[in-house]
C-alpha cells in the first residue's frame, strides 16, 4: 500500500491511499491522480506511472514534457520511499509519500479518498465525465452508453477527413483565384495611370 499527500498544485491537501499495482498520474482525466488541466500546467498529459514491481514502488516518467522530479533529481525510473517528494515538470504539481508498504503484486481494486480536498463544481470536475480515450464523434457513437442521458447523436453523416481534406483545398484554390484577380486589377489599373 502506498500513501501520498499532495502539496503543491491547484488541488493542494488532497490525499490518496492505494493498493494497486499501477498508478497512473497526469491532467488526464482518467487518471488515478489527476492534476487540474487549466492550472497544472507542468504535468503532462499522461505523465507518470507508479508501479509495484517485485514488491517495490516504483516511479517512471511516461515520456513526460517537463520530466519527473524525485527529491530534486531528475529520474527516468525509481524506487519511492517515506518522505520523498515527486515533482511533475519543474515547478509543477508536488506530492509527498507519506508512507509505503511494499507487499507483492495483486490485482486488486483501487482504494481512493481524500481529506481536506477542496471542493469542485461538478459541472466543471474532469474526474465526474465519463471515461473515454474516444477522440473521434465515431468512437463515441459506437459506445454510446459513454454519452450523457440527455446526449443524442444523429444518424447524419458527418465529415470525413477526405471531405475536409476536399474542402480546404477548394478554399485554397479560391484564395489564390482571389490573388491572382487582384493582382491583375492592380496591372490594369497600373498600366492606364502611365
Amino acid at each position: 500500500m502506498i500513501r501520498f499527500r499532495q502539496i503543491k498544485g491547484a488541488d493542494s491537501g488532497r490525499e490518496f491511499e492505494f493498493d494497486q499495482d499501477l498508478i497512473r498520474i497526469g491532467r488526464m482525466p482518467d487518471s488515478d491522480v489527476n492534476f487540474d488541466p487549466e492550472v497544472d500546467l507542468d504535468a503532462s498529459g499522461r505523465h507518470a506511472e507508479i508501479r509495484n514491481e517485485h514488491g517495490r514502488y516504483l516511479l517512471i516518467d511516461t515520456g513526460s514534457r517537463n520530466g519527473t522530479w524525485l527529491n530534486g533529481q531528475r529520474i527516468k525510473h525509481a524506487a519511492l520511499g517515506s518522505g520523498d517528494e515527486i515533482e511533475f515538470g519543474r515547478g509543477g504539481p508536488r506530492l509527498e509519500i507519506a508512507s509505503v508498504r511494499n507487499r507483492p503484486s495483486s490485482r486488486e481494486p483501487t482504494k481512493r479518498f481524500s481529506s481536506r480536498a477542496p471542493q469542485r463544481d461538478p459541472r466543471f470536475d474532469p474526474l465526474a465525465m465519463p471515461v473515454t480515450t474516444a477522440t473521434r464523434l465515431e468512437d463515441l457513437v459506437a459506445r454510446s452508453d459513454l454519452l450523457p442521458e440527455n446526449v443524442r447523436v444523429s444518424d447524419a453523416p458527418h465529415s470525413t477527413p477526405k471531405s475536409r481534406r476536399r474542402q480546404r483545398n477548394t478554399a485554397i484554390l479560391w484564395g489564390a483565384a482571389g490573388v491572382i484577380f487582384l493582382v491583375a486589377i492592380a496591372i490594369v489599373v497600373s498600366a492606364s495611370l502611365q
